[in-house]
């Protein structure tokens, strides 16, 4: 078995750094998991536990929805919070609405359905992640944060392939493998 997910990568500009930065200098005391940049991504399909014998048949499915879709571009604006101010749980910065993502997404969906794999019943709300909030003790803090950066334009990212990844966890963080790239466009 390989813990697997499908994906985007998203190479982070300066501004999604310095946000970084800034958000771990300023809540530096508080027990928060930050992200590694170099594997920064939108997740499409998280499919957890793999069988390998099924493997082939998830990139059959990857390549036959790449090809009908072209390469676009993501725009990424505002920070948020998934749970809420008394509760966060993750620091993400948010995205506008990609209708050929959203229908790459759908249609992997449809597909992966139907090998058995159990897709989540949440809306599909694209985010790159900046950190996973263990306790926080400096919640006015984050809420300035999010006020400061709420409105912020952060970046746009062209994207031209989807990533299939197995990924490894390891106690200093998850490591990603590329298991397979599929071009987007014919």
């Amino acid at each position: 078995m390989k813990r697997t997910f499908i994906a985007v990568k998203i190479l982070p500009g300066k501004t999604v750094i310095d946000i970084l930065h800034d958000f771990k200098r300023i809540l530096s005391g508080d027990k928060i998991k930050w992200v590694n940049l170099d594997v920064m991504h939108i997740t499409l399909n998280f499919l957890g536990d793999t069988k390998e014998d099924m493997i082939p048949e998830i990139i059959e499915i990857i390549k036959k929805v790449s090809v009908r879709y072209p390469s676009m571009q993501l725009e990424f604006s505002g920070i948020g919070l998934f749970r809420n101010i008394r509760d966060p749980r993750v620091i993400w910065i948010g995205m506008q609405e990609n209708k050929i993502l959203s229908e790459i997404k759908y249609n992997l969906d449809l597909d992966l359905k139907k090998l058995g794999f159990r897709m989540d019943d949440r809306a599909f709300r694209p985010h790159l992640t900046l950190g996973r909030v263990k306790y926080i003790r400096n919640r006015d803090f984050l809420e300035d944060l999010l006020v400061k950066y709420k409105e912020k334009k952060v970046q746009v990212s062209d994207i031209s392939e989807i990533i299939y990844y197995e990924s490894i966890l390891k106690p200093e963080g998850p490591e990603y493998i590329p298991l397979y790239k599929a071009k987007l466009g014919k």
